[in-house]
Order: structure tokens, then C-alpha cells, then sequence
């Protein structure tokens, strides 16, 4: 290749890493070090052991299933052109680099561990170019016999607080739905779902006020609205029904156009035994186009409105609207469970049984919004019928 050839090569690939650093600009790159001296099963994990520990942490929060945001920052984990090219060349922070030198400021967070007593803490702080909304002071102060990945798990959720705070909130609701909130307890005011509660009306109250909030008052009702269906998803975790309703109802009185809200909202009326309720509010969510680009959502709205005229004794009614659901999102789970239940509540045993395996076909796509009541727990069209989980 002649120098020519090389000098086009060269602002060729300057281009490509430039569009690709201002591109990944919300990329949290990671520093971790474990001072020696801590004790041998803790220095064990080592300091790239401890950096994939945090950095899948932050991927597994932003990577939960969510209709309502999208993730402002990810994992250094993830592959870009840049990263690609440093390990090429054996270059691991090209990334940075290459950010600082086309303007981009990245967000770089440095992280120690230290012990004070009989337990340790992590110090997680941003580098000091990084703009406002991404500079980071933290201490996260571990608990007795806590271990050390457990310590880390812990701080890149606290670290997250500050960029992705509803993600944190959904990670954490979708670890007390699988039984997996205890480690992060020593993070909350309270233990188990109290505490998410706690975190949650925490976060609500984070706003601007005053004059500062004119400017941002849509957004202000649309976060109230976020995090009020949210606690009633707490709530839900716990049975209550009733205590729910009400949260969706304040979410939907802080943003009318709130569709989860109201999706929700029409899923505890249904199991209230209110099926006009129900069949009423899922029927306003789908003609509002609330989920026209989401067919998993759009699709758990014709389930609720089917197994709301299911319980009103409309069958034929149900029977079309679980084809709708199906239609709107071909591998949907439940609209062929309920219709294949109903079906077998009919007497026609061959329809149900043709509706069940399609449902246990599509079983591997199934998708679980952890803000959406009906992708969690059982609906009934039956009277009296117990809240169950899926």
C-alpha cells in the first residue's frame, strides 16, 4: 500500500472513530482496582474480575425489558468500532482516547475497595471532565460478611441511581419478582418491598421546584406518573390489590395519556370482578395508539379487554379479541393460554389443545415488561378468583 493509500486509510478511519465515539458518548468506562492485602478469598477475584462484575450489573439494568425509557448510558462492555480496533492493536482504553481527542468527554468511573473494621467499602468516583449530569462521589459501605461481588453488584446500582434511576428501580422490582432482592438490601432504608418503596418515593421527590419546574412540567408528570405505576407494581408484589389501584389511578391522574397506567389499572378491575371497567379502559388504551410501535404491549391489552368480555360471558367477543392479540404479536404466550382455556371451558377440547401448544411454542419469546401488571401476574374471568403470579 502506497502513502497515499495510507494517508486516505488514515482519515478514513479517523472518520469511522469519530462518528463512533460521538455515537457511544453515554458509555460508562470503568477503572477498578483491588489493593492487595484484603485477604485471600478477596483478592482472589482480581481487578478485571471485579470491573465485569460492575459492568454486567450495569448491562443487566439496562437491559431490562422497558416500554417506558430508553437507557442514557451502557456498559463499556458492550463492542463499538473503537474497542474493537484497541483490542486489535492491544490499546484497551482507545475508547477514552479517542473520545478526548474528538471533544467528547466519556464518562470514566474509578473504583477502590477498602475495609474499615470488619467490613469494606467501595469508592466510586467519575473523572472530574465528565460533564454535570454524569459526575459520580460515592462510598458504598458493605455490611458484615458481605462478599466482595455482592459489594460490587451493590455499587454499580448505586452508581446507576445517579444516571438511570427508574432502570435501578425496574432492575430491583424484577429481582423481588424472582425471589432475588435480598443482596441488595443493605442498599435500601428498608428490607424486601417496604424498602423498594422507600427507594422509589425517594426518587419521585427528586425534582425541580418552584420556577426551575415550569420549563420541565411535562416531564415532571410524565417521571410522577413512571414511578407512581411503579410502586403500584410494589404493591401488586404484594397482593394488594387495592393499594394498587390506587397508585395506577394517581399515575393516570398525573399523565392521562400514561398507557401502562391504565393497562394495569384495567388488569386489577378484571380481577376485582369489574369486567366492563376492565374492558372499558383496555379498549380506550388500544384506540389511543399508545402502543402502535410495541406489539408485545398492544397485544397484553387485547388480552385484558378478551378476558374481561370472557368474564362478562362474551365469548365470541373474547375469542376475537385474543385473535387480535395474537395478530398483533404472533408469539404471544398468553393469548393462546386464555384462549385455550376458554376454549376448553366451551367443550371443544381440539381448539384448546391447538391454542396450548402454540402457547408452549412460543414460551422462549416470551417478553416481561416489569412495569406491566398482566405479563406477571394471572388474569380470571372467574368470580372471586386469588391473585397468582405467572
Amino acid at each position: 500500500m502506497g502513502l497515499t493509500s495510507l494517508f486516505y486509510t488514515a482519515l478514513l478511519a479517523l472518520g469511522v472513530f469519530s462518528v463512533d465515539a460521538w455515537f457511544h458518548a453515554d458509555t460508562i468506562h470503568l477503572n477498578m482496582t483491588l489493593p492487595k492485602g484484603l485477604g485471600a478469598s478477596e483478592t482472589s477475584i482480581g481487578d478485571t474480575v471485579a470491573e465485569n462484575i460492575f459492568l454486567t450489573e450495569i448491562a443487566d439494568i439496562d437491559e431490562v425489558p422497558t416500554f417506558v425509557v430508553k437507557p442514557r448510558v451502557r456498559s463499556s462492555n458492550e463492542a463499538t468500532v473503537i474497542s474493537m480496533a484497541g483490542e486489535l492493536f492491544s490499546l484497551q482504553k482507545l475508547t477514552v482516547l479517542v473520545q478526548r481527542a474528538t471533544g467528547v468527554e466519556p464518562i470514566v468511573i474509578s473504583g477502590s475497595l477498602t475495609r474499615r473494621g470488619d467490613r469494606h467499602q467501595l469508592i466510586l468516583v467519575s473523572n472530574p471532565e465528565a460533564a454535570a449530569l454524569h459526575r459520580l462521589n460515592l462510598s458504598v459501605e458493605g455490611v458484615p460478611g458481605e462478599p466482595i461481588p455482592q459489594l460490587i453488584r451493590r455499587g454499580a446500582v448505586e452508581a446507576m441511581l445517579a444516571y438511570e434511576d427508574y432502570l435501578v428501580c425496574l432492575h430491583l422490582l424484577m429481582k423481588a419478582d424472582q425471589g432475588g432482592l435480598a443482596p441488595y438490601e443493605a442498599s435500601l432504608d428498608k428490607p424486601g418491598l417496604d424498602g423498594l418503596d422507600l427507594l422509589i418515593q425517594k426518587r419521585m421527590a427528586l425534582v425541580p421546584t418552584g420556577l426551575a419546574a415550569l420549563p420541565l412540567a411535562d416531564e415532571i408528570a410524565r417521571r410522577q406518573a413512571m414511578f407512581t405505576n411503579l410502586r403500584g407494581m410494589v404493591a401488586l408484589e404484594s397482593t394488594d390489590d387495592r393499594k394498587a389501584a390506587g397508585f395506577f389511578e394517581a399515575a393516570i391522574r398525573a399523565r392521562p395519556d400514561f398507557a401502562i397506567a391504565s393497562l394495569n389499572l384495567a388488569f386489577i378491575r378484571v380481577h376485582q370482578d369489574r369486567y366492563q371497567e376492565a374492558a372499558d379502559l383496555a379498549r380506550g388504551v388500544i384506540e389511543s395508539g399508545a402502543f402502535h410501535d410495541d406489539p408485545i404491549q398492544a397485544a397484553s391489552a387485547y388480552i385484558t379487554w378478551g378476558v374481561a368480555a370472557w368474564g362478562l360471558k362474551r365469548t365470541g367477543e373474547a375469542a376475537a379479541l385474543f385473535a387480535r392479540a395474537v395478530e398483533a404479536y404472533p408469539r404471544s404466550t398468553m393469548a393462546n393460554l386464555y384462549w385455550s382455556e376458554m376454549l376448553g371451558a366451551l367443550g371443544d377440547s381440539e381448539g384448546a389443545a391447538a391454542k396450548r401448544r402454540a402457547a408452549a411454542d412460543n414460551v422462549p419469546f416470551f417478553e416481561n415488561y416489569a412495569e406491566t401488571a398482566i405479563l406477571h401476574f394471572r388474569l380470571s374471568p372467574m368470580d372471586n378468583s386469588p391473585l397468582t403470579r405467572l
